[in-house]
């Protein structure tokens, strides 16, 4: 029988997975907006533009939510690792529209570099769960 990720190993994965994805959507911001791509005329809520704040926020959030959706998923289910990955592609392909259609007047350069930090941060939760998982089946 195979051996389940605990709560705490979940978790683990998770804040290592924020970590790298902090690390890696900061850069691209900083790097982006200074080539131009990331501009402060684009606005992501009334009158304000993107700040690294948001990047940081919304690279850990959802790494940690998922790190919990996987624990779950892995409790109550036989192929957990599976599913979650199914779930993370899915719920990644859908928000690939987010910055098209909630952002008024996004160009599809900006637009991109967003999604792109979507994949850095959905790969970045993939890659250590199923670390996490290939060491616990070892």
């Amino acid at each position: 029988m195979k051996t389940k990720i605990n709560f705490k190993q979940a978790l683990m994965a998770g804040a290592m997975a924020s970590l790298t994805a902090v690390v890696i959507n900061a850069v691209l911001f900083l790097i982006l907006q200074a080539a131009g791509v990331i501009v402060d005329t684009i606005f992501i809520q009334p009158n304000q533009p993107l700040t690294i704040i948001p990047i940081i926020i919304s690279s850990i959030l959802p790494t940690m939510v998922a790190s919990v959706v996987f624990f779950l998923i892995e409790k109550f289910t036989n192929n957990g690792f599976k599913i979650f990955r199914l779930v993370s592609i899915i719920l990644l392909i859908l928000s690939f529209m987010n910055p098209f259609m909630g952002i008024p007047e996004v160009t599809v350069g900006y637009a991109m570099v967003l999604n792109l930090m979507h994949v850095v941060v959905a790969g970045s939760i993939l890659y250590f769960v199923n670390k996490r998982v290939q060491s616990e089946s070892k």
